[in-house]
Protein backbone atom coordinates (compact mmCIF):
# COMPACT_ATOMS: atom_id res chain seq x y z
CA UNK A 1 0.00 0.00 0.00
CA UNK A 2 3.22 2.33 0.37
CA UNK A 3 2.89 3.51 -3.55
CA UNK A 4 -0.95 4.67 -3.41
CA UNK A 5 -1.57 8.30 -2.55
CA UNK A 6 -3.42 11.03 -0.86
CA UNK A 7 -3.55 14.26 -2.97
CA UNK A 8 -4.12 17.95 -1.83
CA UNK A 9 -7.08 17.63 -4.02
CA UNK A 10 -8.27 14.49 -1.99
CA UNK A 11 -8.41 16.63 1.14
CA UNK A 12 -9.90 19.84 -0.68
CA UNK A 13 -13.05 17.34 -1.22
CA UNK A 14 -13.38 15.32 1.74
CA UNK A 15 -13.33 18.81 3.76
CA UNK A 16 -15.56 20.44 1.66
CA UNK A 17 -17.41 17.41 0.85
CA UNK A 18 -17.50 14.81 4.18
CA UNK A 19 -16.02 17.17 7.06
CA UNK A 20 -18.24 14.81 9.27
CA UNK A 21 -15.74 12.77 10.20
CA UNK A 22 -12.57 14.86 10.43
CA UNK A 23 -14.75 17.06 13.15
CA UNK A 24 -15.26 14.13 14.93
CA UNK A 25 -11.64 12.87 14.99
CA UNK A 26 -10.34 16.31 15.99
CA UNK A 27 -7.98 16.22 12.65
CA UNK A 28 -6.44 19.62 11.81
CA UNK A 29 -7.07 20.57 8.01
CA UNK A 30 -4.45 19.23 5.31
CA UNK A 31 -1.67 17.63 7.00
CA UNK A 32 -2.66 15.53 9.82
CA UNK A 33 -5.90 14.46 7.06
CA UNK A 34 -3.01 13.09 4.54
CA UNK A 35 -0.99 11.53 7.44
CA UNK A 36 -4.90 9.86 8.81
CA UNK A 37 -5.80 8.89 5.98
CA UNK A 38 -2.44 7.09 4.83
CA UNK A 39 -2.61 5.34 8.25
CA UNK A 40 -5.72 3.97 7.20
CA UNK A 41 -4.55 3.09 3.78
CA UNK A 42 -1.65 0.90 5.91
CA UNK A 43 -3.59 -0.46 8.01
CA UNK A 44 -7.38 -0.65 7.15
CA UNK A 45 -9.63 -2.93 8.86
CA UNK A 46 -11.37 -4.25 5.56
CA UNK A 47 -10.38 -4.02 2.08
CA UNK A 48 -12.90 -4.53 -0.67
CA UNK A 49 -12.69 -4.86 -4.61
CA UNK A 50 -15.68 -2.98 -6.56
CA UNK A 51 -17.78 -5.22 -8.16
CA UNK A 52 -18.31 -3.22 -11.48
CA UNK A 53 -15.23 -1.24 -11.48
CA UNK A 54 -11.99 -3.37 -10.95
CA UNK A 55 -9.55 -0.25 -10.38
CA UNK A 56 -11.88 0.47 -7.20
CA UNK A 57 -10.90 -0.44 -3.88
CA UNK A 58 -12.59 0.84 -0.79
CA UNK A 59 -10.34 0.60 2.39
CA UNK A 60 -12.51 0.34 5.62
CA UNK A 61 -11.59 1.42 9.47
CA UNK A 62 -13.75 1.12 11.68
CA UNK A 63 -14.76 4.17 14.27
CA UNK A 64 -16.94 3.58 16.72
CA UNK A 65 -20.08 2.29 15.51
CA UNK A 66 -19.17 4.01 11.76
CA UNK A 67 -16.89 2.76 9.34
CA UNK A 68 -14.58 5.26 7.31
CA UNK A 69 -14.61 4.67 3.98
CA UNK A 70 -11.43 5.71 1.55
CA UNK A 71 -12.04 4.95 -1.56
CA UNK A 72 -8.95 4.54 -4.30
CA UNK A 73 -9.32 4.98 -7.74
CA UNK A 74 -6.17 3.07 -9.56
CA UNK A 75 -3.23 4.09 -6.49
CA UNK A 76 -5.58 7.31 -5.93
CA UNK A 77 -7.33 8.45 -2.86
CA UNK A 78 -10.36 10.01 -4.41
CA UNK A 79 -13.17 10.42 -1.29
CA UNK A 80 -13.49 8.99 2.13
CA UNK A 81 -17.04 9.20 4.05
CA UNK A 82 -18.95 7.81 7.12
CA UNK A 83 -20.98 5.14 6.77
CA UNK A 84 -23.27 2.74 9.39
CA UNK A 85 -23.50 -0.95 9.74
CA UNK A 86 -26.45 -0.44 7.60
CA UNK A 87 -24.83 1.02 4.44
CA UNK A 88 -21.72 -1.51 5.40
CA UNK A 89 -24.23 -4.82 5.25
CA UNK A 90 -25.33 -3.06 1.93
CA UNK A 91 -22.60 -2.54 0.17
CA UNK A 92 -21.03 -5.58 1.43
CA UNK A 93 -23.88 -7.54 -0.39
CA UNK A 94 -24.52 -5.87 -3.54
CA UNK A 95 -21.12 -3.60 -4.16
CA UNK A 96 -18.06 -4.92 -2.66
CA UNK A 97 -15.87 -8.03 -3.28
CA UNK A 98 -13.43 -9.37 -0.72
CA UNK A 99 -10.15 -8.75 -1.79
Amino acid sequence: MHDLRVSRRFVSHVVKRHKDWIEVLGLEIGEEITNFIMQVLKNPDKIYKDKIRDDVTYFLKRLDSYFLCVVVVGKIAVTAYLINQQKYDKYRKNRWVER
